[in-house]
């Protein structure tokens, strides 16, 4: 048992970090973590006699026992006090000399890879190393983040292969363990992170001195990247490709003397699709017709394509197979049965004339505007100086008569009434002498 006495007016750093608001305030430290504290003066002996008993037996609980969120304090706290304690061993000069060291094996690590992307893959590998020291100095008692398998898929990609990296863990305290294992501080049961503290700051200083070199170099990689993976895509795309025309190829190997023939009868829109082989003769498809054909009526096949009319009445081309008239592989052709000619009277014409043409009903338009007295036959004056203008439209010649007239009405209804007016006029003048 060692007790230690800290005068807080001097060690304001110590009584900061262990956060110390009364006096006295004694704190029970056992390998380095804090287990149990009290503030004030002890009760009675029973109550130092049970703080003594849990923080120098191993196994022995408080009475009473610390609760989680106590435990979650102390934690914080034995961290806090151990950064402080390792901060004050590690001297200035050992500082100094393993920042340099560390920032010098850290640009041999950008030589070692080369190219226009070593800085981005130096990047990652710092990363890598600024994760382990991190996990050590936040669990300065965790046993499992000491260690640092070699055999690691990302340690062995990213560390283990570079000679710069495995310098910096030997520099910071890692020593070999076998031959794929690294380990720190073996058999002690807490870990001196001062070294660890300034390598990770050292890395992080580093990566921001060489953030613009970083992204650049960054971008290139991913494009690296990116063109690969487009040339892998576009490689497997042409084997595909390759299979694919071998299978057409088979298939047109294997169906090379099918011949398909849409019909389609002349007047409709349905199509109907017939195979048949390249020998069959034309004579063949007019048996195989879908359309109705009566006894002696005339049959006529037209493809446009190939520039080909043949009627049933000309054995010559009928005789022939569809090869010899380049049907092959597929033709599209117009069928028409019987002469088809149709009998156009005046009647059809005049009613297809009828249907054709635009009719509508009159309509009228009124627009309100300024207008002079003498605008328009039938403009109503206003009040307000405005004009009401009817105007009559029509696409009818005879409603167009019938307007012509309506017009003439109205100019002379007008005339009258201009003539009623005048005279009433007279006759007012009259009344008044």
């Amino acid at each position: 048992l060692r007790l230690v006495k800290i005068n807080t007016d001097q060690q304001r750093q110590i009584s900061g970090a262990l956060e110390v608001k009364s006096l006295p305030t004694v704190f029970g430290i056992r390998d380095g973590q804090i287990l149990n504290s009290f503030q004030g003066l002890p009760r009675d002996e029973k109550m130092v006699r049970d703080f003594l008993m849990g923080t120098m037996v191993p196994g022995q609980s408080y009475n009473p026992p610390v609760s989680s969120e106590d435990k979650e304090r102390y934690d914080d706290l034995s961290g806090k006090l151990l950064k402080l304690a390792a901060g004050a061993s590690f001297s200035f000069s050992a500082r100094e000399r393993l920042e340099n060291h560390v920032t010098k094996l850290l640009d041999e690590l950008v030589a070692t890879i080369g190219g226009e992307t070593g800085m981005a893959v130096a990047d990652d590998t710092a990363r890598v190393l600024r994760s382990l020291m991190s996990n050590i100095i936040v669990n300065p008692f965790e046993e499992k983040f000491r260690k640092v398998k070699l055999d690691n898929k990302v340690i062995a990609a990213k560390v283990a292969q570079y000679p710069p990296c495995m310098a910096i863990l030997k520099s910071v305290g890692f020593a070999p363990d076998g031959e794929a294992t690294m380990v720190v501080a073996k058999g002690k049961r807490v870990v001196n992170i001062a070294p660890f503290v300034v390598g990770r700051g050292c890395i992080d200083k580093w990566i921001d001195r060489n953030r613009y070199q970083i992204a650049a170099a960054g971008r290139k990689r991913r494009d690296e990247i990116n063109r690969a993976r487009l040339a892998a895509e576009a490689e497997e795309a042409a084997k595909n490709q390759v299979d694919e025309s071998e299978e057409e190829e088979s298939e047109e190997e294997e169906d090379s003397n099918v011949c398909v023939i849409k019909l389609r009868l002349e007047g409709k829109k349905k199509v109907q699709d017939i195979e048949m082989d390249a020998d069959d003769t034309l004579s063949a498809l007019l048996d195989q017709l879908p359309f109705p054909v009566e006894d002696g009526e005339t049959v006529q096949f037209t493809c446009v394509a190939k520039r080909l009319i043949v009627k049933s009445t000309d054995t010559a081309k009928m005789s022939k197979t569809l090869s010899q008239l380049r049907l092959m592989p597929t033709a599209s052709v117009v069928v028409k049965i019987g002469e088809g000619k149709a009998d156009i009277t005046k009647g059809n014409l005049a009613e297809r004339a009828a249907s054709k043409k635009k009719t509508t009903g009159s309509h009228s338009m009124h627009s309100i505007g300024l207008y002079a007295k003498d605008d328009g036959n039938k403009a109503e004056s206003f009040e307000s100086g405005g004009v009401l203008y009817d105007h009559v439209l029509t696409d009818d010649e005879e409603e167009d008569d019938d307007v012509e007239g309506e017009e003439k009405g109205n100019e002379a209804d007008d005339k009258e009434d201009e003539a009623e007016a005048a005279g009433s006029e007279e006759s007012t003048e009259v009344d008044e002498e």
